[in-house]
């Protein structure tokens, strides 16, 4: 029994030798590495892309947002400040809230640093889109078709050289879901100015 005991530990000593001599190193996510290095990361690995962006939901909900707008574009609400907005200015109060709510979920629960590769991308997005939505509050009708194809457009710009199909879903889904929110905001703060 005693020399049984004995060839066991001697036996799991030399396994445990020989395993350190071939140690298993894990692959580092490209998003969480500072930015150049997550670009070569992704390249080194030749990820094929699968998930195209915009994709057909993103175009979708483009297309929605537009209608909703200009259907209650001439609209004006009372905030609880008495200050008025017009229905153009809320809504892109409300997208670029909700586009940020989801951005910043992504980071915080991939614990990216203030470098990484997949932060950068993400901040990248949300700032030009900030600038966009900012400089569109109210679309004219004739402009509906251009206004559309600008928001597509920034996206696809921006997703051009990412080669990583879950960052290009997450870009997605920052479109989809800020749109999607915007439209069913209900802020009971807020009220239809109905005029003094």
């Amino acid at each position: 029994m005693e020399m049984q005991s004995k060839r066991w530990i001697v036996g799991a000593v030399i396994a445990g030798i020989m395993t350190l001599g071939h140690t298993a190193y894990a692959a580092a996510d490209p998003l969480m590495l500072p930015e150049k290095e997550g670009l070569q990361a992704i390249t080194e690995m030749q990820a094929k892309i699968t998930v195209e962006s915009p994709n057909w939901e993103v175009k979708q909900i483009v297309d929605t947002y537009t209608t909703f707008g200009q259907e209650h574009s001439k609209q004006l609400f009372e905030l609880q400040t008495n200050q008025v907005i017009t229905a153009g200015q809320l809504d892109v109060s409300n997208v670029l809230f909700y586009m940020n709510v989801r951005k910043n979920f992504y980071i915080e629960s991939h614990r990216w640093k203030k470098d990484s590769y997949g932060r950068k991308v993400l901040n990248r997005l949300y700032d030009e889109y900030q600038t966009y939505f900012n400089n569109h509050r109210f679309v004219p009708k004739d402009q509906v078709n251009a206004y559309k194809e600008g928001i597509l457009e920034i996206l696809e710009r921006h997703s051009k050289n990412v080669y990583n199909d879950e960052l290009r879903t997450y870009m997605n889904e920052m479109v989809i879901f800020s749109l999607e929110q915007a439209m069913k905001d209900h802020n009971p703060t807020i009220k239809v100015y109905t005029g003094k």
